[in-house]
């Protein structure tokens, strides 16, 4: 811990005690001068800065900790949040192209049927021109569907 660190919270520490100490005497002379409204406020912002003194064994404390582990922590901690995103990432992409292939599949399966069922049309009308040149384009309908 540095030296001014130490000093800064000792100071705060000091003015906390002292304005409990004014706050307890004018807590005492409400009660003699009977002012119950001012000494009940007195009393409660009195309790408040007890239940705060805790902040300053947190403050010492966070200020004694050791550099290299602070470090460690921090250095852990973004690497749980880059490893969390990186796994949001991962989904997020894997179901972008699971959406991009089924799309793609449903687009080829359309054009398919539009072009074998255009051979087919075009092969019924040519069916009775020439029985050599059906077979060759009901050949290449059998080619389209492989």
């Amino acid at each position: 811990m540095l030296a001014n660190q130490n000093l800064l919270i000792e100071t705060m520490q000091a003015c906390h005690r002292h304005t409990e100490s004014v706050l307890s005497l004018v807590n005492k002379v409400c009660v003699k001068m009977s002012l119950s409204d001012i000494s009940a406020e007195c009393e409660q912002v009195r309790q408040v800065l007890k239940d705060t003194d805790s902040m300053f064994a947190t403050l010492r404390d966070a200020s004694t900790a050791d550099l290299t582990q602070v470090l460690a922590d921090v250095k852990k901690y973004a690497s749980d949040v880059v490893e969390a995103e990186s796994r949001q990432l991962q989904d997020s992409l894997r179901k972008q192209s699971e959406a991009t292939v089924a799309d793609v599949n449903d687009r080829f399966k359309k054009l398919e049927s539009r072009v074998l069922s255009e051979l087919g049309s075009s092969g019924a009308s040519a069916a009775g021109d020439d029985a050599g040149s059906s077979r060759g384009k009901a050949g290449d309908s059998q080619v389209l569907k492989k």
